[in-house]
């Protein structure tokens, strides 16, 4: 079955809502049949997404290598394919990918799109939320390293980061953190918390007071700061 360029289009544009719908085996069977005549580096990290989504990491690595090998510079299946390593536990060829996105990053940052370094950022660190809700603090620092290095502006990230190194012992770093991402916290309430419970696993029991108060001034029904500040 062959597609014209608007038909194409529809066909695409058909499997990728499919997929966002969860009818994987219908949303399968339009890419494979756009790929029999039409060999499209997005069709292909479409199908790897479609694949990774149902836990098919095998077949998810065949089709993000595949669009890379269509075009070795489409960075998105490259880091989906880096996230697919990590879920097969291939950490070190994870780890490549992600040096080499970093070196291209570290040479063309500026004629990234901010839109794609959100992205990455972010797949980055549903990774290190995965690793996290499993306990495993280490991989999850790993993984909110890189999201934060692509994006340091994102404070949620960064206080998932200073978070993870308090659950490993390493609260100095964490506070680290907390102090270097302060003035850009703002309104973020759920930095105040975290800052507060760090202060609190170093005796600092003053200082703790007032980071559960800022949070409550910024949300004043957030039952997680009212618990934490009738601690004290």
């Amino acid at each position: 079955m062959s597609f014209k360029n608007d038909e194409l289009q529809t066909q695409i544009k058909l499997g990728k809502d499919l997929a966002r719908a969860k009818e994987y085996n219908k949303a399968e069977d339009i890419f494979l049949r756009i790929l029999k005549k039409h060999d499209l580096a997005d069709v292909y990290n479409s199908l790897g997404l479609l694949y990774a989504d149902q836990g098919k990491f095998n077949f998810a690595e065949v089709s993000f290598k595949k669009a890379l090998s269509i075009n070795p510079n489409y960075m998105e299946a490259a880091l989906n394919l880096s996230v697919v390593y990590n879920n097969l536990g291939l950490g070190k060829k994870s780890k490549e990918i992600y040096q080499k996105l970093r070196a291209y990053g570290a040479k063309s940052r500026g004629a990234m799109d901010p839109m794609l370094l959100a992205k990455l950022a972010n797949l980055h660190a549903e990774i290190g939320d995965l690793y996290h809700s499993v306990g495993e603090y280490k991989l999850a620092i790993g993984a909110f390293e890189q999201a934060v290095d692509l994006c340091p502006q994102f404070i949620d990230i960064q206080t998932k980061l200073a978070t993870a190194y308090r659950e490993t012992g390493k609260t100095s770093k964490a506070l680290n953190i907390f102090t270097k991402t302060k003035k850009a916290a703002g309104k973020f309430a759920p930095y105040w918390i975290a800052l507060g419970v760090t202060h609190y696993a170093k005796n600092k029991r003053k200082e703790a007071k007032k980071a559960w108060a800022k949070a409550l001034e910024i949300e004043p029904k957030n039952s997680v700061a009212k618990a934490y500040a009738n601690l004290i």
